[in-house]
């Protein structure tokens, strides 16, 4: 091959692929070269009451004057000076609607250059009536004493900051005690009105990284005949001489309705059933645990079994009229009469008094 001819040929397609390349560049180099300026990095979003708080490390990049901020799909802005006094500028968004947002953050400098488009991308929500609906004060057991109301809390998580329990004193007014132990705890109400039924609660959070407080809040109720009690009295097995009744006992009057209230054995099955003795061993009716039914003015108007009425082996429970069949929230003290019927007939016989402690 001619070698002359080889090189005219070589430097014709040098010349032709950079043509074609300069071509396919030219339009984007035709308003000069782009330059793009720091882009903020380490973007949190702390979620607020109607608002949202952005947090961003600045870059140190010098000629960065400004930011903006853009959320829904660039349709809205929000423009802040560089601080230059700091690393980490925040910035609050406000007048949000609830929703989830994505905020994309742009650096600018003097001379109009941003950031990276899409460089700086976080996501967080906007919260208010939706999510405050959503939240439930600290779970709580509440009972009556002799010493006062008590109030077992459950423990709860950090979000949960603090419950005020507010209630009427002994003399009518209104006192908030606040509750700020995360923990599980009991606590007592000494001073409270021995006839006061129920108690408000209001428990505060924090969402996760949030910025504002929200609130939980409803009245807890209970019955004044809800307990731990001494249990004392009689009972008769006409089937069995030597089944007899294991008395002092303790026991636990636990509220299972608005004035419902199941007897719970704290000495020998640690559950619903009536302990008894058999001889001298410790023993129990099977399929057989008492609820007693209150009125409104604490009569016991109904005694029930709670496996059944009857249960799987005929065993029902029954109202003995001719007791006293009261709670007395003064004394703090219950009075009751009733049958364990077996197979429609009266088998057993309590007559019992049930002291608070």
């Amino acid at each position: 091959m001619n070698y002359k001819y080889f090189a005219v040929i070589c430097t014709l397609l040098v010349l032709c692929s950079c043509t074609k390349m300069d071509h396919e560049y030219a339009p984007y180099l035709k308003d000069g070269e782009i330059i793009y300026i720091g882009t903020p990095y380490k973007l949190e979003a702390h979620p607020g009451r109607g608002r949202v708080e952005l947090q961003f490390t600045q870059s140190k990049d010098p000629n960065i004057v400004k930011y903006i901020i853009y959320w829904n799909n660039k349709n809205k802005s929000l423009e802040v000076p560089a601080d230059k006094s700091s690393t980490i500028q925040k910035v609050m968004v406000t007048n949000l609607t609830e929703q989830d947002y994505t905020f994309e953050i742009v650096a600018m400098d003097k001379d109009g250059n941003s950031s990276t488009p899409a460089s700086a991308l976080i996501s967080g929500p906007s919260l208010g009536a939706n999510y405050e609906g959503q939240l439930f004060t600290r779970s709580v057991t509440v009972t009556n004493s002799r010493k006062g109301m008590s109030l077992a809390f459950v423990s709860v998580d950090t979000t949960c900051k603090f419950t005020v329990v507010t209630y009427r004193n002994i003399g009518g007014q209104l006192v908030q005690k606040k509750i700020a132990n995360m923990a599980a705890l009991m606590d007592t109400l000494v001073d409270i009105d021995p006839l006061a039924a129920s108690v408000d609660l209001r428990t505060a959070y924090v969402p996760v990284k949030g910025i504002d407080t929200f609130y939980a809040q409803k009245t807890e109720t209970m019955s004044l005949a809800a307990g731990r009690y001494v249990c004392t009295g009689t009972m008769v097995d006409v089937t069995s001489a030597s089944l007899t009744g294991a008395y002092p006992w303790n026991v636990t009057l636990r509220q299972v309705g608005p004035r419902t209230l199941e007897l719970y054995d704290e000495d020998y099955t640690k559950d619903v059933y009536h302990w008894i003795k058999s001889g001298t061993s410790n023993s129990n009716y099977g399929q057989f645990g008492v609820v007693f039914n209150l009125d409104d003015q604490y009569n016991v108007i109904s005694v029930v079994n709670k496996y059944g009425q009857p249960s799987g082996n005929n065993r029902a429970g029954e109202l003995d009229p001719s007791g006293i069949n009261k709670f007395d929230p003064a004394t703090k003290v219950l009075k009751v009469k009733y049958w364990m019927n077996e197979k429609d007939a009266h088998r057993t016989s309590f007559d019992e008094v049930m002291t608070m402690k």
